[in-house]
């Protein structure tokens, strides 16, 4: 087995954008979606982010820079640390996301390092 980060992107906020019913349906889809991933045991961790307050730090010509993060249509909204087999169970893990069925959506998949002993 092996980790995958999964890094949520998304042109909208599900928090603000869909209605109360809309919301609560997102809650219990994505609730039902990570109760799976738990029961197989191929979560390792999972958030949303906060929309505001992100920073970047950069170094560029030696010098060290904190500046807001860059305004883009799309944002990071989230991320999941899964374990599989291969990419292609990480790929078919991030489809079943049912984030896609809500809001304008793209799931990043990335084979994480690993590293120590």
């Amino acid at each position: 087995m092996k980790d995958y980060l999964l890094i949520i992107k998304t042109e909208g906020c599900v928090w603000t954008d869909l209605s109360a019913e809309q919301l609560q349906k997102h809650m219990e889809h994505g609730g039902a979606y990570i109760g799976e991933l738990m029961k197989k045991g191929i979560l390792k961790g999972a958030s949303p982010i906060e929309k505001t307050g992100s920073r970047i730090i950069s170094k560029s010509n030696g010098t060290l820079k904190d500046a807001p993060f860059n305004e883009s249509k799309e944002v990071v909204a989230g991320f999941f640390h899964v374990t599989a087999k291969d990419m292609d169970e990480a790929i078919q893990i991030a489809k079943e996301n049912p984030i896609f069925n809500d809001i304008s959506t793209k799931i990043e998949v990335h084979p994480m390092m690993p590293i120590g002993g």
